[in-house]
């Protein structure tokens, strides 16, 4: 099977499982705003409340002072693809981390998972970029790796 990346493509077993990570730097708002995209897959008989709070308890884990701050069910993009999102806050490396992490369902078990990261809070600028992304998400067509 054809792997196609931004600079190319190359060939992978056709049983290979995608799991790679896409980090964008936005620059957008005071505190930067970052967007990172990895892919995963939900469990056999796990929703996407489900897989986001076995997810957040990795993350617990991992960081300090770990506080979620609202969770709710939404749709994205023209297809209106089944998504849950969450707003959280952490400690890093002794700095406060503010997430927006949103889990949209594709194809099978297939979960994309956009996080936003910043400084501070989202502000109504990075807010409503949010929004606007999610929004214009289209996705690939095709089955989901």
């Amino acid at each position: 099977m054809d792997y196609q990346i931004n600079e190319g493509s190359f060939t992978i077993p056709a049983n290979a499982q995608d799991r790679s990570v896409n980090m964008l730097l936005l620059n957008l708002g005071p505190g930067g705003l970052t967007l990172v995209a990895t892919r995963d897959q939900v469990q056999q008989g796990e929703d996407l409340d489900g897989f986001v709070t076995r997810q957040l308890r990795v993350l617990a884990s991992q960081v300090k002072g770990f506080k979620e701050h609202e969770r709710a069910a939404l749709t994205v993009g023209s297809a209106q693809l089944p998504a849950m999102q969450l707003a959280s806050s952490f400690k890093q490396h002794g700095a406060s981390m503010h997430q927006r992490l949103t889990v949209i369902r594709l194809a099978g078990s297939a979960v994309l998972v956009l996080t936003m990261t910043c400084a501070a809070p989202l502000n109504a600028e990075q807010d409503a970029y949010a929004r606007q992304l999610l929004d214009s998400f289209v996705p690939a067509s095709g089955p989901a790796q």
